[in-house]
């Protein structure tokens, strides 16, 4: 039984190999909104509790299958031909980086995305 288990362990790896970048960069991402958000909520003086951290864990489980299933799907399903897993990947990358954003305008008082379109806009200026 357990060399059966230890097969479907080193299978599924090497089935999500490919895609071993992205799921390190969405965790790295809900790793980065998690530490903003306890700096922002230490900054509010707000309570920091388990249930915070619960529904961190909870969020990367469902981000990390939502990448690998969307990978599959992409994989042997479309054969390739839809870019499936960087879709979802940009979409919660976008998710998560608002989130940071907002964490950090909590933080510093300051709206950083504001502050970059009216750098951007006075370029040409």
């Amino acid at each position: 039984m357990k060399t059966f288990i230890e097969n479907i362990a080193l299978a599924s790896i090497l089935v999500f190999l490919p895609i071993k970048a992205t799921i390190v960069c969405v965790m790295f991402l809900t790793m980065v909104d998690l530490m903003s958000g306890v700096a922002a909520s230490y900054k509010r003086k707000e309570k920091i509790t388990s249930s915070g951290f619960k529904r961190t864990v909870v969020k990367i489980l469902v981000y990390e299958i939502t990448v690998m299933l969307g990978f599959l799907v992409e994989r042997y399903m479309t054969s390739d031909s839809l870019p499936v897993v960087k879709v979802l990947a940009g979409l919660i990358g976008i998710t998560e980086l608002k989130s940071v954003l907002e964490n950090i305008q909590s933080i510093t008082g300051v709206p950083l995305i504001k502050l970059l379109i009216a750098k951007l806009n006075n370029i040409d200026k």
